[in-house]
């Protein structure tokens, strides 16, 4: 909400330039504004393209909390449930926009030494961030599972949702 505090690559920018702007954001309030802290907030395919910087943030022991919104894929995946009954040679049946249904995330994030967290609720999130909140000395990662099959949600102009196709 404050001016110069928000990092985006912009609706058509380059995806995966999260984590990167993270160890930057936090390298620098480290220095000049300790009390801030750095969140990411992206999906599940965008930190796949940068997901290793977590271990750079652990190694520097910097506080950033990130924030991966899982739908299994690129736009969307399968269900978890649909992606395990497949039978057969899988490179011919998964998707080419699908990852791996319910990716632990968190669980890469507590093995390269930050601390991780799995949730499905509103609840839940509310309090993964509670207690990342008190994470100083390491990264946490919220990874956080949304349906594979979620629409954008209607709004008030037309214009924020149609497709220019």
């Amino acid at each position: 909400f404050l001016p110069r505090r928000r990092l985006d690559a912009g609706t058509f920018g380059t995806m995966g330039v999260g984590q990167g702007y993270a160890l930057a954001a936090a390298l620098y309030c480290r220095d000049h504004s300790p009390k801030t802290r750095v969140l990411v907030v992206q999906g599940d395919s965008a930190f796949g393209f940068s997901a290793m910087e977590i271990e750079t943030i652990a190694r520097y022991r910097l506080p950033v909390t990130t924030i991966v919104l899982n739908n299994n894929g690129i736009y969307r995946g399968l269900k978890h449930e649909d992606q395990q009954s497949l039978e057969g040679d899988l490179t011919r049946l998964l998707p080419v926009l699908s990852l791996s249904s319910e990716c632990r995330y968190d669980k890469l994030c507590e093995s390269l030494g930050g601390r991780g967290f799995l949730v499905r609720t509103k609840d839940e999130i509310e309090e993964a961030l509670k207690e990342a909140e008190t994470e100083t000395t390491r990264p946490t990662l919220i990874n956080v599972l949304i349906a594979t099959d979620a629409e954008r949600k209607p709004q008030k102009d037309h214009w924020l949702t149609r497709s220019h196709q």
